[in-house]
């Protein structure tokens, strides 16, 4: 599935406390506050790691830091982000050998100068990585905590706050069904808003139930 990628630093999108939910109200004070230099955060794929990374960024950007969010498996790290104030790092568990040791210098250099944040994530938490044992001592650094599932409310708050934020017109109704009738994982239920909002503009129609059920129809036997 292609991974659905929100712009943070449009402030008509909602903050990335939509995506937790009140099961992870201790990670977004920690992660609001931005007093801890290394955070790591891991959960089951699809519940909204990449998106919480990317609104982490784009708050620190927003504050005047220099920060950068990266992908590991889409793209390498660089010397270049010993120069940034904040990096995220997604999907660690795919960063090669190089790559282990690019971040295991960027932990040494953020820790030595007192200077800059690290977020990291992954599917599994730091001990069941398959990793270099120093970049494993560094990670001893960090905050770890479990991204917690959302309950159906708080998903479909999120659904809402997006579909407002992006100026989707959509009712509870149609969201409500898409919940009940789509994958439970928070990506997908995002990426398939998303579809809807384009499919109707193809169609030249507006998201009704109907729409939403032809669509899902086509994405089933597809």
């Amino acid at each position: 599935m292609n991974q659905l990628i929100f712009d943070f630093d449009d402030r008509s999108y909602p903050g990335f406390d939509k995506f937790l939910g009140h099961a992870n109200a201790g990670l977004i004070h920690v992660l609001q506050s931005q007093h801890e230099p290394f955070i790591f955060v891991w959960g089951e794929e699809g519940s909204g790691k990449s998106h919480l990374l990317q609104a982490w960024v784009a708050q620190a950007q927003a504050r005047g830091q220099r920060a950068e969010y990266v992908d590991a498996a889409r793209e390498g790290l660089g010397n270049w982000l010993l120069e940034m104030d904040c990096v995220a790092v997604d999907q660690i568990e795919f960063l090669n050998t190089t790559e282990q040791q690019q971040l295991f210098a960027l932990f040494n250099d953020f820790h030595n100068r007192r200077q800059g944040s690290l977020l990291l994530s992954s599917t599994l938490p730091p001990h069941q990585l398959m990793i270099r044992e120093d970049l494993r001592t560094r990670m001893a650094y960090c905050l770890v905590y479990e991204i917690k599932p959302l309950s159906d409310e708080e998903k479909f708050d999120a659904l809402m706050s997006m579909a407002k934020a992006r100026q989707i017109p959509v009712d509870a109704e149609v969201v409500h069904y898409l919940l009940a009738h789509w994958r439970r994982d928070l990506d997908s239920l995002l990426l398939m808003l998303n579809t809807l909002n384009e499919y109707s503009l193809v169609q030249r129609r507006r998201i009704t139930l109907p729409l939403l059920r032809q669509l899902l129809k086509q994405q089933e036997h597809a």
